[in-house]
């Protein structure tokens, strides 16, 4: 029996959550919310405790509590906590589910950054996690077309989670085939959230806020 980890917040990791708990010999072990939790998103501590009484909840958000070893895999979807060695290398699969294209939009805040940068295209990436930031091998993504002319960061953030449940949906029952993909690492951009004040009118959901 596989046991599974989910570590993350909202509706995406609830999704995330949902797809492990319906694998075959798979069971959602533990899961390890954000702390704090938005509260523009669902409560991932409420929805596990609701629908998954069994499974243990790290209610620290402390990714450190999870015994390295306990888990065979896990999924870390929009985790605000950069996962050490200690659980990476003790994890047979330990995957993170990215909102940005990869290498394109490493680290924080890919939607913002695609926007001010006038993309035609965005994407969201699932990549095994290693010792880098978003520098993992990738095991699926999805591009889908943006219009900066008209976007805000709300509609392009909206527009990923709705990709990104599809794309968890495929991959997940398929962990065991997939071939992870190297990243092209000349093309490698990482963006920090030291950088935010660079982005301008979208450093907020909308340009309108941001210009508050």
């Amino acid at each position: 029996m596989r046991r599974a980890a989910v570590l993350g917040k909202g509706q995406l990791a609830v999704h995330a959550c949902q797809t492990i708990a319906a694998l075959p010999d798979t069971v959602l072990d533990t899961v390890v919310p954000n702390a704090p939790q938005p509260d523009w998103d669902i409560s991932l501590t409420d929805c596990v405790a609701e629908r998954w009484p069994d499974t243990r909840l790290v209610r620290s958000g402390d990714w450190r509590e999870l015994d390295p070893g306990q888990c065979d895999l896990v999924v870390s979807v929009l985790y605000n906590k950069i996962i050490g060695p200690s659980l990476i290398d003790a994890t047979a699969k330990i995957i993170n589910c990215h909102p940005g294209r990869l290498p394109q939009y490493r680290g924080a805040r890919p939607v913002n950054w695609a926007l001010r940068n006038g993309e035609h295209l965005h994407g969201v990436t699932i990549h095994v996690i290693d010792a880098g930031i978003d520098s993992g091998p990738i095991l699926g993504e999805t591009l889908f077309s943006i219009w900066p002319e008209v976007d805000e960061v709300r509609d392009v953030w909206d527009r990923s989670m709705r990709h990104a449940r599809h794309l968890l949906s495929d991959v997940l029952p398929r962990l065991d085939q997939i071939t992870p993909r190297p990243q092209d690492e000349d093309q490698a951009v990482t963006h920090y959230l030291r950088d935010s004040d660079q982005l301008g009118d979208r450093a907020d959901w909308t340009r309108a806020a941001s210009g508050r």
